[in-house]
């Protein structure tokens, strides 16, 4: 039986004015992949192989996973009005969580088309956020959030966010 061994680290991503941190394990034979993939090329071991490829791409997915970051929109100020240029600057890619913190008695989130955006109205089966805590993963491409509680979107409280 070959032995296991666990390796631990804390990655810190700092993008925009929030940091990440994700802890991960990985348990890894201590036969190394180089040893793996030469017994391959000798005829050996193909299960071994077929197992290091699958355990490469899990890093691979995982080290994706932790690059994910988190976002509060508004900042301290939270969802409110005037949070349009809140984007500026800030670089997002797909998968990278908004925080949208507000009184949900007077605020909510909904995600809409780029019509709906422009507009600030309410498209049929947008979706709507309402506990005034939510946390939203972003989609590659365009991503368009506004509150469409009477005037607020028109008071400037709508961000449109593009993930790479």
């Amino acid at each position: 039986m070959v032995p296991l061994i666990n390796f631990f680290f804390i990655n810190s991503i700092k993008r925009g004015h929030q940091v990440s941190q994700v802890l991960l394990q990985y348990t890894v034979h201590t036969l190394s992949l180089s040893l793996k993939l030469k017994m391959v090329q000798q005829g050996q071991g193909r299960g071994s192989a077929m197992l290091a490829t699958v355990l490469v791409s899990l890093l691979v997915v995982q080290l994706e996973v932790a690059q994910a970051a988190t976002y509060t929109v508004g900042g301290a100020g939270g969802w409110t009005f005037n949070v349009v240029g809140w984007t500026n600057g800030k670089q997002f890619k797909a998968g990278d969580v908004l925080v949208f913190k507000y009184s949900p008695a007077i605020h909510n989130v909904v995600a809409v088309n780029q019509a709906g955006y422009k507009a600030c109205l309410t498209p049929r089966g947008a979706k709507v956020y309402k506990t005034g805590k939510d946390q939203i993963k972003l989609s590659k491409g365009p991503n368009f959030f506004i509150c469409n509680f009477t005037g607020h979107c028109e008071g400037g409280m709508k961000i449109a966010v593009t993930a790479m």
